[in-house]
């Protein structure tokens, strides 16, 4: 059975813009932007173009589907890194139970 399997909080399917930075700079020494697969309240699943290294804390920003720009974000940690055909696939596990809403995704 696969680490994604294990999970035991629901998993919600979605197609949203996710932003990975490191936690502990600002501004960011480096941005990530992808597209979120799944979510859940434990952790987040998206695939992403570039090469992101498993790293000890990362803010995960994810874009809201509203009709007024929306984002959420919470602190995390990147558990796995898998090569897909033609991107990354990245999961995370958050260190926050309840997301903090930021504006313009930042």
């Amino acid at each position: 059975m696969s680490a994604i399997e294990r999970r035991e909080a629901k998993r919600f399917k979605v197609d949203w813009t996710i932003r990975v930075a490191p936690l502990d700079s600002n501004p960011p020494e480096w941005e990530e932007i992808g597209t979120l697969r799944d979510i859940s309240s434990a952790g987040a699943y998206g695939f992403f173009a570039n090469r992101i290294e498993t790293r000890a804390s990362v803010k995960v920003t994810i874009q809201l589907p509203m009709w007024q720009e929306k984002w959420i974000s919470y602190p995390a940690k990147i558990l796995r890194v898998e090569a897909l055909d033609s991107s990354l696939g990245v999961a995370f596990v958050f260190d926050a139970v309840r997301p903090a809403f930021v504006a313009g995704g930042r």
